[in-house]
């Protein structure tokens, strides 16, 4: 069923994703082969030209492939956490064949947009898919749908809002507002983890009974904390996926996490995208994934912390960061 882009103002935009140069798929079942991306004025833009550089071309669709490799068909109700375009929940559905999928986000106009960008690109002869959109913080949303989720995808921001931002009017797709009510274990603050943490603990009351909730984290800190934030959330952590990709907006993600660890937070890692491309040149992801830790330990040499890491951006060098996903399941077994 096709659906309609309503209200379409001068601030919206549209762009065309060619599935075969962004997802490496040349004839995709459920998804259109072309797909048609409407984008309202606080939507993160994907980076339709360059899937190295965009999170669900070079990081959530490989996850998504190798839980399907590990389970087979067993995802039927899929959850994106700050979809933004709803590209993420569109991967999941190829992959899948999900039949029901809720997207949210913190803008109404986004999860509204994101949700018919989902409708408008599934393939005419795919079957019926459910695509509820809700607006709310991290997993708070999901307590008005009706079932659990077998899958739940978050790649939520590090990095707090400053202060003297506006979330109304602000595209925050890097940052979130930085008080929080909760409690949160220091290490977790000090990493800028903590909303991933937050995540991950409100999933206990959203996933059926073999559920997994998948973390996509840019992995700036030791492999070791991101899987020690879901043992304190109650979990099984497991790296999923491991691979790195190109520091998009530099000059505000590197001057951020500088910022951060001048004030004593981190560090935070970054390196040369010749060293990381050197280094993953040879494995794919989910091998990757394996051999995590040994890698982490090959990177040592060449990895900068934030300061050093902005100076050398300032110098006109391209850098990169690590990428984990980490798949947290609740008992003992997270494999």
């Amino acid at each position: 069923m096709e659906h309609t882009i309503e209200n379409f103002s001068r601030d919206n935009r549209s762009i065309s994703v060619d599935t075969q140069h962004f997802f490496a798929l040349e004839s995709p079942k459920r998804i259109r082969r072309h797909l048609s991306i409407y984008l309202t004025g606080h939507s993160y833009l994907p980076k339709a030209e360059d899937p190295r550089s965009d999170w669900v071309a070079s990081v959530a669709y490989p996850a998504f492939v190798a839980i399907q490799q590990m389970n087979g068909s067993n995802i039927r109700r899929f959850a994106s956490i700050g979809t933004g375009a709803g590209i993420d929940a569109l991967a999941a559905i190829e992959v899948f064949g999900c039949r029901e999928v809720v997207v949210t986000d913190m803008h109404e106009d986004v999860v509204n947009m994101a949700a018919r960008n989902i409708a408008n690109n599934i393939a005419e002869h795919a079957p019926l898919v459910t695509v509820s959109a809700l607006v709310g913080d991290l997993l708070a949303p999901l307590s008005l749908a009706a079932n659990r989720f077998d899958l739940i995808y978050e790649n939520l921001p590090n990095i707090p809002f400053h202060q003297d931002g506006n979330l109304e009017h602000d595209q925050t797709s890097s940052s979130y507002i930085g008080t929080r009510r909760e409690d949160v274990p220091e290490f977790i603050n000090k990493n800028l983890l903590t909303l991933h943490y937050l995540a991950v603990l409100q999933a206990k009351n959203r996933l059926s009974e073999n559920g997994a909730i998948l973390s996509s984290i840019g992995a700036r800190v030791p492999l070791s904390i991101l899987l020690e934030v879901a043992r304190e959330a109650g979990f099984t952590g497991s790296i999923l996926t491991y691979t790195w990709k190109v520091q998009s907006e530099p000059e505000d993600v590197i001057s951020g996490y500088a910022a951060w660890q001048e004030q004593g937070l981190g560090p935070f890692y970054f390196y040369p995208v010749e060293v990381l491309y050197e280094t993953f040149s040879n494995i794919d992801m989910v091998a990757a994934g394996d051999q995590a830790l040994e890698i982490e330990h090959a990177l040592l040499p060449h990895r900068l912390d934030a300061i050093a890491a902005y100076e050398a951006h300032c110098q006109g060098k391209t850098l990169g960061h690590t990428v984990a996903v980490i798949m947290s399941r609740l008992g003992s077994d997270a494999t």
